[in-house]
């Protein structure tokens, strides 16, 4: 504890370190921008009914049932761009996840119908950005980027061009 008996200079020189390190230790994403609170810049549109059993004991939404969300609306935009995607017996590409930034924005309570907006967010050489959003009403709870990564045995690989077309057809709609 800062201040005890047992708190030292070493501890102190940690600490600075790790506050002062450049890239930080620790780092956050800033806030998505304003136009991601808006249904229509998302290409694919669905709506899920809030369970029961997704509220927490303060009776919000939780968390991790919102992200519940987030997921599948990601795996609705892989199917949509590799149908193959899930038939792990016929696929020959796999897309795994390798970073996954959520934001919570406002509280949502059961009952609730909540409107899920998903498309790409940027194409790459062998990933590409998930975006999707949820609302309920027209306000704007929570929104989720997450890297995919497309990977054959060996490793990643680029993405073809069949699935490049699809994913280029689906990217955010730009908006005034």
């Amino acid at each position: 504890m800062l201040g005890s008996p047992t708190h030292s200079r070493r501890d102190n020189a940690v600490m600075s370190h790790a506050q002062l390190s450049n890239p930080p230790l620790v780092a956050t994403t800033p806030r998505p921008h304003p136009h991601r609170s808006r249904l229509e810049l998302y290409p694919i549109v669905d709506t899920n009914q809030a369970r029961y059993a997704d509220m927490d004991v303060n009776g919000h939404l939780n968390n991790l049932s919102l992200e519940a969300l987030h997921e599948n609306a990601r795996a609705v935009l892989n199917r949509r761009v590799m149908p193959d995607a899930y038939e792990t017996q016929r696929r020959s590409l796999r897309i795994v996840s390798s970073q996954n930034v959520v934001h919570f924005l406002a509280e949502a309570h059961w009952p609730a119908n909540i409107h899920v907006g998903v498309g790409v967010g940027r194409v790459g050489n062998t990933s590409f950005v998930g975006s999707s959003a949820l609302f309920v009403e027209d306000q704007c709870i929570s929104i989720c980027d997450t890297v995919l990564v497309l990977v054959g045995d060996d490793g990643p690989v680029p993405i073809p061009d069949e699935p490049r077309e699809a994913l280029n057809g689906l990217l955010l709609r730009h908006l005034a």
